[in-house]
């Protein structure tokens, strides 16, 4: 039986090349998940800005009412490198969140990601 291809969405949650700089976490806007059932999220980090060490840590969130906001698991790029990670959504809302550490923390960085869609019935497709 042929695999089905899965139905994805790409979104850019922090754009190529965004500077960070600071320790105060940046947050995306919120995206109503609830048509999709997991998002596989990619992140890239450079080497940390001025020559100064930093790294940059990437957390899913989810929130039923844009209220109160649930961390996922977060997951660091090394520097110079993508990192990804994949998330299932049980959530109406998603954000993502980008925190910098370092001593004089600066440091350019992207994340995009692939929204799959729910299948079957309940996702509107026929059974």
């Amino acid at each position: 039986m042929p695999q089905r291809r899965r139905r994805v969405d790409r979104v850019v949650f922090f754009p190529r090349y965004t500077a960070f700089v600071g320790t105060t976490a940046l947050y995306t806007a919120p995206l109503d998940a609830r048509a999709y059932a997991e998002v596989d999220l990619l992140g890239w980090q450079g080497t940390g800005l001025g020559g100064t060490p930093a790294s940059v840590s990437f957390t899913l969130q989810h929130s039923a009412d844009l209220e109160n906001w649930v961390d996922e698991t977060a997951f660091s790029p090394t520097a110079g490198s993508e990192a990804m990670n994949n998330y299932h959504l049980a959530y109406a809302w998603v954000r993502a969140k980008a925190a910098v550490t370092g001593a004089d923390p600066g440091v350019v960085c992207w994340l995009t990601g692939e929204l799959v869609y729910r299948e079957g019935p309940a996702a509107g497709e026929a059974p």
